[in-house]
């Protein structure tokens, strides 16, 4: 947020690429750890603006869950079932996203590899993962990967 005389302060600049992020919860986060996805959003933050965010599980989330989502940022969205089709879809919609440059999708489902290709065409991709889940096919599609090995503290730098 930049302060420009009294009168105007700017919260979001056009200068900062807009990031939109899908994650998969129940493979990369199967329990919500407020540490984790603060330390998430402040990475993501480090490359733009998180313009929109959504996590989506197949369980009920409780109040406690659903504020720790929101107080970072983030909406929960639960589905019945197939988790991977709808982080897919979700993706995909956001390829028509003007604003968004950037698309951060976390997941650990390695047969989204061809899905990783089309959104390629489109933005730039950045993968949300653990470490010991990047193959190397997908390291070669996107461009930016986050590992949260090593924003949980447990990883080594």
């Amino acid at each position: 947020m930049k302060q420009v005389g009294k009168a105007l302060r700017i919260i979001s600049s056009d200068e900062e690429k807009g990031i939109g992020v899908v994650i998969d919860a129940p493979t990369l986060l199967p329990d919500f750890h407020l540490d984790i996805l603060e330390k998430l959003r402040a990475t993501l933050e480090k490359l733009g603006t998180i313009r929109l965010g959504k996590i989506i599980t197949d369980r009920q989330v409780t109040k406690d869950e659903s504020n720790i989502i929101r107080n970072q940022g983030f909406h929960e969205e639960i589905v019945s079932s197939d988790v991977d089709i709808h982080v897919t879809i979700r993706s995909l919609e956001l390829t028509q996203e003007k604003g968004l440059d950037i698309l951060a999708i976390g997941t650990t489902d390695q047969a989204l590899y061809p899905v990783f290709a089309q959104l390629k065409m489109v933005k730039k991709l950045a993968l949300i993962s653990w470490q010991k889940d990047v193959t190397p096919a997908m390291e070669s599609i996107v461009d930016y990967i986050i590992y949260l090995d090593y924003l949980d503290g447990e990883g080594k730098s």
